[in-house]
């Protein structure tokens, strides 16, 4: 029996900390200033419930890891290369793990590339209860309350019409465009993800 074929490039492939932090957002915080969020939502869609779904289960890793993989490759596309803290909420209720993402617009960080970034990251990460970076991810299903400390919360929902995806971000620190613009790159993102990354060594 054959094994399969695994380019060198993809088998040696060390996933390093990129050496500049990325500036998500698009002003400071303001002291004192209330943190009332607004919503951009993208329409539920069944066929990328499906994609991550088939490619979890086909490539042995979490949809946790997919996701934060497609949200690297995101901001690298809308704000720049570089890394930038993240807490991930999903699997133990009321636990957020704390990672560094690895965000890239393209080469030398292909498909599979960031999806091993985001494994090896997330498979570092312990537990915090009281994590609260500028950024979440949230694949619990929860809402978001109206009210938080973050500059930007993605809420990523598996529901019977398919995955809705939330995007609730502090207007004071982000302009709406900016994250409309995060809303149209991920659903894209999201499938280069699901189609093209090899899974995780």
């Amino acid at each position: 029996m054959v094994a399969p074929y695994m380019a060198d490039e993809v088998r040696n492939t060390l996933v390093a900390s990129a050496p500049e932090s990325l500036v998500v957002v698009d002003h400071a915080a303001a002291d004192g200033a209330a943190r009332n969020f607004e919503n951009v939502v993208t329409a539920p869609s069944s066929e990328l419930s499906a994609e991550l779904d088939a490619s979890a289960e086909w490539l042995g890793v979490t949809v946790e890891e997919i996701l934060l993989a497609a949200l690297g490759r995101t901001f690298g596309r809308t704000r720049g290369d570089g890394a930038v803290v993240v807490d991930v909420a999903g699997g133990q209720p009321g636990v957020c793990r704390r990672v560094s993402l690895l965000c890239a617009a393209g080469a030398p960080m292909g498909p599979t590339e960031m999806l091993q970034g985001a494994h090896n990251s997330l498979t570092a990460a312990s537990g915090h209860p009281d994590a609260h970076s500028e950024i979440l991810l949230d694949v619990t299903g929860g809402s978001a309350t109206g009210q938080s400390p973050r500059a930007l919360e993605l809420r990523v929902a598996r529901m019977a019409d398919g995955l809705h995806i939330q995007w609730c971000y502090d207007p004071g620190r982000l302009d709406r465009y900016s994250v409309e613009e995060m809303a149209e790159q991920f659903p894209l993102a999201l499938i280069e993800i699901t189609s093209d990354a090899a899974a995780p060594l």
